[in-house]
């Protein structure tokens, strides 16, 4: 005699190969709540275990009664004759108690990235305030250092030529103006900056007239490519101040900047006394701020050179890698 198990309609058999699937994803939205709330850095280790032990045989025991309980309300008593719930209820139980323990654990590993990756973030961002407020303190160093020496070149003419005293102020004035309205500004196209240096150069050239020679070869492809601010200023700076002001006879001062590799390539020439340069200022406020600054806006992916091999020759050569921003 065969038992004859009785035909399944066609809804019951899609609830009984599906439902519980279903309602422990629908079920699992809770779990994801919970592990958002108990985070297991935030509570005591072994309380943590223990409650999720808990809520694991809770909600075993929940997704049993719904699955059962909606097969039970879509088809009646004919799913005790179909399934034994006494024989196969106590590996289901199970069953739940493990998925839960994977899921939970599914979930504290994804809140445990999403946390770490925002800790990143966190900590990125606040690298790149804390970087960029010290940037702008050095920068800012080097406007009083630049003020004081144009006021020293404009105080020079001020009984000698009141004439050229004034046009030296007109022109301070035009270049702190440009200064205070970039002062936020790390980075400047590199067009800004050689205004900025020809505009003090402009000064100077009043001070030295024909004592000062100025050259420069600036690649064109260059002119719009960002560019640390008030990096070149001290560089020409410190060639006019011990350079051209302490020879007789003045001197030159050469700039050129290229593109190569994807690198500004650029030196700074100036005839002068090596030693008497490296003496004033290799440990003063210009070399020590644009290195700091450098490091840390490009850490160690710039170069900076200075050549002190002939005495009367004084270089500074650098590579900085072109940034889009």
């Amino acid at each position: 005699m065969y038992f004859q198990i009785p035909e399944i309609p066609p809804f019951a058999a899609l609830i009984s190969s599906a439902n519980y699937n279903y309602v422990y994803a629908a079920l699992s939205i809770l779990i994801w709540k919970i592990c958002k709330k108990v985070l297991f850095e935030e509570i005591n280790k072994i309380l943590f275990i223990a409650l999720h032990f808990i809520l694991a045989m809770l909600f075993s025991a929940l997704w049993l009664f719904i699955v059962y309980g909606l097969w039970y309300l879509a088809e009646g008593e004919i799913v005790f004759e179909i399934v034994k719930i006494k024989e196969i209820i106590g590996w289901q139980y199970s069953f739940g108690v493990l998925t839960y323990i994977l899921i939970a654990g599914i979930f504290y590993t994804i809140i445990y990235y999403q946390n770490y990756k925002q800790k990143q973030i966190e900590e990125t961002e606040l690298k790149i305030l804390t970087r960029d407020a010290e940037l702008k303190a050095l920068k800012l160093q080097m406007n009083p250092h630049f003020l004081f020496n144009s006021l020293n070149s404009i105080n020079a003419l001020v009984t000698r030529n009141p004439n050229l005293a004034r046009k030296m102020i007109s022109q301070l004035s035009e270049l702190l103006r440009t200064s205070l309205e970039s002062h936020e500004k790390l980075m400047i196209p590199l067009k800004e900056e050689l205004d900025f240096v020809h505009t003090y150069l402009s000064i100077e050239q009043i001070r030295f007239e024909d004592k000062m020679i100025f050259n420069e070869e600036i690649d064109p492809d260059l002119m719009s490519k960002p560019f640390p601010a008030m990096l070149l200023q001290p560089l020409i700076e410190n060639g006019v101040k011990h350079g051209i002001a302490n020879s007789r006879n003045g001197g030159s001062i050469d700039l050129i900047l290229k593109k190569t590799n994807n690198q500004i390539v650029g030196t700074v020439t100036n005839t002068n006394s090596a030693n008497i340069y490296l003496k004033n200022d290799q440990n003063g406020l210009s070399f020590d701020n644009i290195r700091q600054r450098l490091d840390r806006m490009y850490g160690d992916k710039y170069q900076w050179e200075i050549d002190t091999s002939s005495t009367d020759v004084f270089k500074i050569s650098f590579k900085l890698p072109i940034t889009q921003k």
